[in-house]
C-alpha cells in the first residue's frame, strides 16, 4: 500500500523523536513526544524497523501481557577508513619502528571478521578479494589467481601525502591470506602499476608451468626495431 502524506508526516515524527533522544523510548515515551496514539505509532514502528531506520530491544523481564520494547537509532556501523585513520595518526605521527606497516594492519584488519580457513589456494585469493571489496576496494583476481588488482582506491588522495599507506595494504592483504591457512603470500606490490591501479603478485607454489618459454633481449631489440 502506498503511503498517504499523512503516514510519512507521522512516521518523520516518530523517527525523528528516537533519533533525537538520548535514551530508548518506550512507545509510550514516543507517543508523549510525537502526539500521535499508541496504534498510529506502533504501525510507524513495525515500519521502520523493517527499513532498519530504528532497533529495539526488552525493556526488561515484565509482566504477563504485550511485552514492553525500547526503541533508538542503531548503532554506528565502524567504518574502515575511520580504522585506516585511526591507525595513521597512532602509528605514523610517533613511530619510525620498521614494523609500523604490520601493526596498522592489524588494527585495520578489525573492521571486518576474520577470514575463514579456506579450501584451496584458489578459495583464499577469493576470500582476499572479497574481503578488500567489503574495505572499499574494487579488487579483482587475475584469471589464474596469481595477481590480485585493486582500483578505486578509497585512500588515493592521501597516498602522496602518506605513502606509507601503501606498506599498510600490503601488510594487510598479507595478514588476510595468512587467516587463510593456505600457503599464498604477497610476493610485491606493484604501486599505480597502471592510473589508478595496484596490483599484488602473490607468491603461490600451487601454480606451476608445464614450461617457460623466454625472450632473448637481442629478441625484443629486433621486435621493437620493426615496430619503429
Amino acid at each position: 500500500m502506498t503511503d498517504l502524506p499523512g503516514n510519512l508526516d507521522g512516521r518523520r515524527r516518530v523517527l525523528d523523536a528516537i533519533e533525537s533522544a538520548s535514551e530508548p523510548l518506550t512507545v509510550d515515551d514516543v507517543c508523549a513526544a510525537t502526539g500521535l496514539h499508541p496504534n498510529t505509532v506502533r504501525a510507524h514502528l513495525d515500519v521502520l524497523l523493517a527499513g532498519e531506520s530504528i532497533t529495539r530491544e526488552p525493556a526488561g523481564t515484565g509482566g504477563r501481557g504485550r511485552p514492553r520494547w525500547l526503541y533508538r537509532r542503531p548503532e554506528p556501523v565502524a567504518s574502515p577508513l575511520r580504522y585506516l585513520v585511526e591507525a595513521l595518526t597512532t602509528q605514523l605521527s610517533a613511530s619510525a619502528d620498521p614494523e609500523l606497516a604490520d601493526s596498522a594492519a592489524e588494527r585495520w584488519a578489525q573492521a571486518i571478521p576474520e577470514l575463514p580457513v579456506a579450501d584451496s589456494p584458489d578459495d583464499a585469493v577469493s576470500e582476499t578479494v572479497d574481503a578488500l571489496n567489503r574495505l572499499g576496494f574494487r579488487a579483482v583476481a587475475s584469471p589464474v589467481g596469481d595477481a590480485i588488482a585493486l582500483t578505486g582506491c578509497p585512500y588515493a588522495a592521501l597516498v602522496e601525502q602518506t605513502p606509507m599507506i601503501c606498506e599498510i595494504h600490503t601488510a594487510l592483504m598479507t595478514r588476510l591470506l595468512d587467516q587463510t591457512g593456505q600457503p599464498v603470500g604477497v610476493e610485491a606490490m606493484d604501486v599505480w602499476a597502471r592510473p589508478g591501479m595496484c596490483v599484488a603478485r602473490l607468491n603461490r607454489a600451487d601454480l606451476q608451468p608445464t614450461r617457460t618459454i623466454t625472450v632473448s633481449a637481442t629478441d625484443q631489440f629486433d621486435s621493437e626495431r620493426t615496430r619503429s
